[in-house]
């Protein structure tokens, strides 16, 4: 199974690539797969993504085809064949 990651803003300067193709095993989950990313890219990406299951406040918001993750199943929010996974930094405007 593959999926896509795409990286946007702070992220895709701590990957320095926009995206990454990435197989997975079935049933594999979005913490899974955020592990994996910070083993691949290493410290600046761990810095840039913090804790995002744990932290109060998370430095990155996840979708997965185009859905929040936080109205899915959250971390354990489970990734298909051909999934497009999209992290980037919250946002806030006024």
């Amino acid at each position: 199974m593959k999926i896509l990651v795409k990286f946007l803003a702070s992220i895709r300067n701590a990957t320095q690539e926009p995206e990454i193709s990435i197989k997975i095993h079935p049933r594999e989950t979005v913490e899974v797969l955020l592990k994996a990313l910070k083993r691949h890219y290493g410290e600046g990406f761990r810095e840039a993504v913090g804790r995002p299951f744990e932290d109060e406040r998370p430095r990155i918001k996840v979708l997965v085809n185009g859905r929040n993750i936080d109205f899915l199943k959250g971390a354990e929010t489970e990734l298909k064949d051909g999934d497009v996974v999209v992290l980037f930094p919250p946002i806030a405007g006024g």
